[in-house]
């Protein structure tokens, strides 16, 4: 056992490890083996085959050409100081469960710690995936991987579709429950109308939390309902969620064959999911920073909350809620409070940092920081789609050239501050002042010590607010709290 120990360490597996009776994959094992430290499989997919119920799966560093199905309730990761790859070149993608890793209606599955690759097709009709998990499940944890180059590179634009990373609550038995997706990297894929991390359907309880997205030619994170995936009434909604600390920058589908040449990826979005909270996001060089509505008709996003989020340098718009035309669905009881909105719209769309479209009601619009570009757009309405059903105020309004505000609401555009307040009724705490940033030009949104959003805000329940600013410190530091997504240090009594 001692010298098993020391050749261990060796090879930078852990003394526990060995000691708990794992299992291991290395490039120079053979599906033969006992699958033990010194004498391993060669196939991760054998692994999988072969591990009880309960066991872990070390695999070594190497290239693994294969797809992968976990077939029982295990931990499949790296050894210790080990970057297994998943490559998908020259694997075929199959008509249906097309991942390079699936985990279908089974419990208590981790996979971490993977390099997931290569995944293309150009038959338009198949569905590449990096990682897919679906069926009814519980406990499922997805952590520390890097999925790339997953792509759809069909001819029929209309119908090509890939995924990063998927979960489908699609299974008559229930719902995909206390599932975990954190601390993975998804970039350079080509999902065509499809998203790049997504939950979808029955999957009731997520975290989607640390993740980093980025390079990617349509939405970034997506939570989604009234899709028809569950086939349960009643439960074809991801829901109960939080979708904290992720990073999600250059968001594009201009270039997307799906999209015809339009910019309409979302950094971050709800598409018909209910109860999620949505914290200390940072989103930046998307088409939209963040959306929260329904494309169904007759339905709508629900019981939403984003808080401390920091959203700039987007194409179309900051925060965009309410269908985007009157075919869809629309945003109810949504909550957007201490966000920092900074330079979006960065084509003169007319949209603006905040954009109102079909459909909404009962949403409230408090604490945040909006700082317009040139052009001056910090909220608009959509044209057609009435009055918006959002309640606003102790916002603070700045644009890059003094003179420039405007404020689009209903049918009726405002040149003050003073005008809009009188006429849509709403802000009446709110001011249009320069926030005094410590340096936006550096990116740095923090507040500096004179700034008017210190104590400038209402103070709303920490069920609303939250306990966090964007950087981790208390959210509420002085006699009130601060506008935006940082809690200023200087913000004492």
């Amino acid at each position: 056992m001692i010298k098993s120990l020391i050749y261990a360490v060796l090879l930078g597996i852990s003394w526990q490890s060995v000691l708990a009776a794992n299992y291991y994959v290395s490039p120079t094992g053979k599906d033969a083996n006992p699958g033990t430290l010194f004498s391993p499989w060669k196939t991760i997919q054998h692994a999988c085959d072969k591990v009880p119920s309960g066991g872990a799966v070390l695999v070594a560093s190497g290239v693994y050409k294969e797809a992968v199905t976990v077939k029982r309730s295990m931990t499949l990761t790296n050894a210790v100081g080990a970057k297994p790859v998943i490559d998908g070149t020259g694997v075929a993608v199959p008509s249906d469960n097309a991942a390079l890793v699936l985990v279908n209606g089974i419990s208590h599955v981790t996979i971490q710690g993977f390099e997931i690759r290569n995944y293309k097709t150009t038959d338009s009709t198949l569905l590449p995936i990096g990682i897919l998990v679906e069926g009814a499940a519980n406990g499922i944890t997805i952590r520390g991987n890097q999925i790339h180059d997953i792509e759809n590179d069909g001819s029929d634009a209309k119908n090509i579709n890939a995924f990063g990373f998927v979960a489908y609550g699609n299974s008559s038995k229930g719902a995909i429950t206390s599932l975990v997706i954190d601390r993975n990297t998804i970039y350079s894929t080509k999902t065509g109308n499809s998203e790049t991390m997504t939950v979808n359907g029955n999957v009731n309880g997520f975290r989607i939390t640390n993740n980093l997205v980025h390079d990617v030619d349509n939405i970034g994170i997506d939570c989604i309902g009234f899709e028809g995936t569950s086939p349960i009434a009643g439960q074809d909604q991801a829901r109960n969620g939080y979708v904290a600390l992720n990073t999600v920058y250059n968001v594009s589908s201009l270039h997307n064959p799906a999209y015809f040449g339009s910019d309409a990826a979302d950094g971050i979005y709800v598409d018909g999911g209910t109860e999620i909270v949505i914290e200390r996001n940072t989103i930046h060089n998307a088409d939209l920073g963040m959306e929260v509505t329904s494309e169904h008709a007759g339905k709508v996003a629900s019981g939403v909350i984003v808080r401390s989020n920091l959203i700039y340098a987007c194409t179309i718009t900051g925060l965009s809620i309410g269908g985007y035309d009157s075919k869809r669905g629309g945003t109810t009881s949504c909550t957007f409070v201490n966000n920092t909105f900074y330079g979006n719209d960065t084509t003169n769309s007319g949209s603006g940092e905040f954009m109102v479209q079909f459909y909404t009601k009962g949403n409230v619009f408090e604490n945040n920081i909006l700082y317009a570009t040139s052009q001056g757009v910090l909220v608009s309405t959509a044209p057609g789609s009435g009055i918006p059903g959002v309640t606003a105020d102790y916002n603070l309004f700045f644009t890059a050239v003094a003179g420039n505000e405007n404020w689009l609401w209903g049918t009726k555009s405002y040149s003050t501050l003073t005008s809009f307040q009188q006429g849509s009724h709403q802000d009446s705490h709110s001011s249009l002042v320069d926030p005094s940033f410590v340096s936006a030009p550096s990116f740095n949104f923090r507040l500096n010590a004179h700034s008017p959003a210190i104590n400038a805000g209402t103070n709303l329940s920490t069920g609303i607010v939250g306990t966090q600013d964007l950087s981790g410190n208390p959210r509420v530091n002085g006699k009130s709290i601060d506008m935006g997504c940082y809690e200023s240090a200087t913000s004492g009594p």
